[in-house]
């Protein structure tokens, strides 16, 4: 069970591109609040260019919900190398706001807890649906089928309609989970209004045309009718 306690920084290697890849098999999963984003130290040169250099922060997150493993306390103080120089490529880590609230990859390397990647921002995921304070982990479902419990769900507080429907529009971890994301689907185009119903019908378009079972194809047809989505050309945009 990790600890949560800030404490003196600790001295950690940037990871290789392998660690960073794997980043989602990491054993701890939170949905939590970043409130604070602080840098570290001095610059350091990165593992792949050591003409480049690499900052250390510190992040505290408010814990929500724990999706995979366990911790101790509702705040947790987590370590990630972000880039110091120019950029070019994907999402980076530390590009988010605070407070702002994400789905959160994490390991544990020695006495300290740190996000499972480094650089690019292959460990974290946004979350526009709101807070879940009454979402309960059932540890026989697989991990996927959380996270759309958390992406696919309207929540408490002040939501964003453009956000959430941004989110849903983006996809959800789907894997051996199909069935259960076009459920989701199906209710939020049938309780929703615009924007959010229009990108729910979208990515139920999308399961019609999927590489799945014929069954859940089928099934995802049905939930468009049921909602009474309209999609319209190739490349759906659908109300």
């Amino acid at each position: 069970m990790p600890m949560v306690s800030c404490g003196r920084a600790p001295h950690l290697v940037e990871y290789d591109n392998e660690t960073n890849l794997n980043a989602r098999s990491a054993p701890l999963v939170v949905v939590g609040v970043t409130d604070s984003d602080t840098s570290i130290g001095r610059t350091v040169p990165s593992r792949r260019d050591p003409n480049y250099p690499m900052l250390l922060h510190r992040v505290r997150i408010q814990i929500e919900n724990v999706l995979r493993g366990s911790v101790r306390g509702r705040t947790l103080f987590a370590y990630y190398f972000g880039f110091a120089g120019g950029i070019n490529g994907p999402r980076p880590l530390g590009f988010w706001g605070t407070p702002s609230r994400h789905i959160l990859w994490l390991r544990q390397d020695s006495d300290a807890m740190r996000l499972a990647c480094d650089g690019w921002d292959y460990c974290t995921m946004p979350v526009m649906s709101g807070a879940h304070p009454d979402d309960k982990r059932d540890p026989t479902q697989p991990l996927d089928s959380a996270l759309s419990d958390i992406l696919l769900t309207r929540g408490d507080g002040k939501i964003d309609d453009l956000r959430f429907a941004s989110e849903i529009t983006w996809g959800t971890p789907d894997q051996g989970v199909q069935g259960h994301v076009i459920e989701k689907l199906r209710h939020l185009a049938l309780t929703e209004r615009a924007p959010v119903k229009g990108s729910a019908c979208q990515q139920l378009w999308i399961y019609t045309r999927d590489r799945i079972s014929v069954d859940l194809q089928q099934e995802a047809r049905d939930s468009l009718d049921a909602g009474h989505c309209v999609c319209k050309s190739e490349e759906p945009v659908c109300h």
